[in-house]
């Protein structure tokens, strides 16, 4: 007996080696297809009141078109004001950089030059480039890569969409096909854990939504009733930012506080007043009102994670590090604080009957 269980510990073992391994070296896969179960998440709200008048597969299709002319509407009706702006911020932020770089040359002339040359330091030339690569070559080389990288992310785009629909579309064939993976003893908690986790994404999901329109919207108007150009380009910056707690939305901030700086310094503290009011929207009602009704998150965890995600995955480990936390802060409550500990559960993410029987059909 105890043979049988030291194999089944060090089957267990290289099974969840294996596990750790394949996600280390596919993990770009897997975060994408993460990205789908939250894109699916947000299509499960149509989708599911669609479906009570017409058949699901018309409701996911109806809901992809929807998508598509309200994306083509936007971009036809903001895409010359976006275009425009975003060209004045191209031209504005290099100036504002070169403005500041020019102050921090001319204080190390007069305060570090000369006491460099006191201690008897001297300044080496910086030699020239002893050759130059042709400028059609060099033009070539840095745009192939990026047409690469171009055509790379939209396939990523569709591909993400695409299996986001097919999961809206049957998620409970999806959940079947796990279930049956699991021993019977266990049906019940994959049942229980499978709704915690639904509860939790569609709260979060919502509540994200709410945050990122509020804080767009204010960023905006903010911005431009302070007189910053490129208020509704940086007001979608904002927007996007919002995405990702604390580090996205300050993140946001530096484009639209160079382009202040760029048009003169008062405008300058106008933009900052603006972020700095936004971000105590953000702080005092937002995260209260709105998040902390949603899902119950230690902002230093938070932090933590996003820092961890960012330094193990890159750009897109920071951006689906929140939902991700709440999915493994849900998994530890559910399997091993309250089943193996034995404790009470201290997150506000359990569903009630009726919460439950509300996301039923939501991936």
């Amino acid at each position: 007996m105890r043979a049988r269980d030291a194999v089944q510990a060090a089957l267990l073992l290289v099974a969840v080696g294996s596990s750790l391994a394949v996600f280390w070296f596919a993990h770009h896969i897997v975060l994408l297809g993460f990205v789908a179960v939250l894109i699916a998440t947000v299509f499960s709200f149509p989708v599911n009141a669609l479906s009570q008048v017409v058949p699901r597969s018309l409701a996911v299709i109806l809901v992809l078109f929807a998508l598509l002319g309200l994306v083509y509407c936007i971009a036809s009706a903001a895409a010359p004001v976006l275009s425009r702006q975003a060209d004045q911020l191209q031209e504005s932020a290099p100036r504002a950089i070169r403005a500041v770089t020019a102050r921090l040359r001319q204080f190390q002339s007069q305060h570090v030059a000369p006491a460099a040359a006191a201690a008897g330091g001297e300044q080496r030339p910086t030699a020239g480039a002893e050759s130059q690569v042709p400028q059609a070559l060099e033009v070539g080389a840095k745009a192939l890569p990026a047409l690469l990288g171009l055509l790379g992310g939209i396939t990523e785009v569709v591909l993400v969409v695409v299996l986001a629909a097919f999961l809206v579309y049957l998620p409970d064939a999806y959940r079947d096909g796990l279930k049956r993976l699991v021993p019977r003893s266990r049906e019940i908690v994959f049942d229980e854990l499978w709704d915690r986790l639904r509860y939790g994404l569609r709260h979060w999901v919502g509540g994200i939504v709410v945050a990122m329109t509020l804080m767009g919207t204010l960023a905006a108007v903010g911005l431009l009733i302070a007189g910053i150009e490129g208020w509704l380009l940086l007001g979608v910056l904002t927007f996007l930012g919002t995405f990702v707690p604390y580090l996205g939305a300050a993140a946001s901030a530096i484009p639209g506080l160079l382009a202040a700086l760029s048009q003169s310094p008062s405008r300058l503290v106008y933009a900052l007043i603006v972020y700095i009011g936004v971000h105590i929207v953000e702080g005092y009602i937002v995260e209260p009102v709105v998040m902390r009704r949603a899902v119950e998150l230690n902002p230093a965890l938070l932090l933590f994670g996003q820092g961890l995600f960012g330094a193990l995955f890159g750009v897109l480990g920071v951006v689906v590090a929140t939902p991700a936390i709440i999915c493994l802060q849900i998994v530890v409550e559910a399997l091993w604080v309250e089943r193996r500990l034995g404790k009470g559960s201290g997150v506000s993410m359990v569903p009630s009957d009726k919460a439950a029987a509300s996301t039923a059909g939501a991936p």
